[in-house]
């Protein structure tokens, strides 16, 4: 009997915990190409996660992009450590923008992620509710081939987590914290999973 109880409670807090995040490459490839001795500057995260988050973000993101292209990545904190650029970098930038970047520095690719908070209306609320409540998040990434001043790569991985009137929110209820870095976990794995090696 006891086991029952125990297996019943894992199971409705694995359910609790399950959301699924959903995925969308636009009209771009899912596959990137990653050459040797191509370079990539990974801008300045965008994101409203605090700051313990952005920073495991920050670190995670550049590890991740040197993994990929055998320690051609800089981040835009390196590159203006040691006068490769001066400026800040536009998540959506313009051509000036890049024109700048492909004049001045000898970068590839330009990778851009930005993470959003949606709708929050879970991360407080525990017990059983009087109205409809939804968390919901994405993170995009996006990047740009410096040297046609062209967007190459776009994808958004996005979830939600919702508590319909009269049902309870337990503590098992996703936050936008959790759904932030899980969506943004996901934007790695999928380029991992469909990189191309030159």
């Amino acid at each position: 009997m006891k086991k029952s109880i125990f297996l019943f409670f894992v199971i409705f807090t694995l359910q609790s915990c399950y959301y699924p995040v959903k995925k969308d490459y636009g009209i771009y490839s899912k596959s990137l190409v990653f050459a040797k001795d191509q370079k990539w500057l990974v801008n300045t995260i965008r994101t409203d996660v605090d700051s313990h988050h952005k920073e495991m973000m920050d670190k995670e993101v550049l590890k991740f992009f040197n993994e990929m292209s055998d320690g051609n990545a800089y981040n835009l904190n390196m590159a203006k450590s040691q006068n490769i650029i001066l400026n800040t970098i536009p998540f959506e930038p313009e051509n000036e923008d890049l024109e700048t970047l492909k004049t001045n520095t000898d970068f590839n690719f330009l990778v851009n992620i930005s993470t959003i908070k949606v709708r929050k209306d879970l991360d407080t609320a525990i017990g059983q509710q009087i109205d409809y409540k939804k968390n919901e998040t994405f993170a995009v990434m996006e990047v740009y081939d410096i040297q046609t001043m062209k967007k190459i790569y776009s994808f958004k991985a996005s979830s939600e987590a919702s508590v319909e009137k009269e049902q309870k929110a337990t503590i098992f209820t996703p936050t936008t914290e959790m759904m932030t870095m899980k969506n943004f976990n996901q934007l790695l794995k999928s380029i991992k999973k469909n990189a191309v090696k030159s």
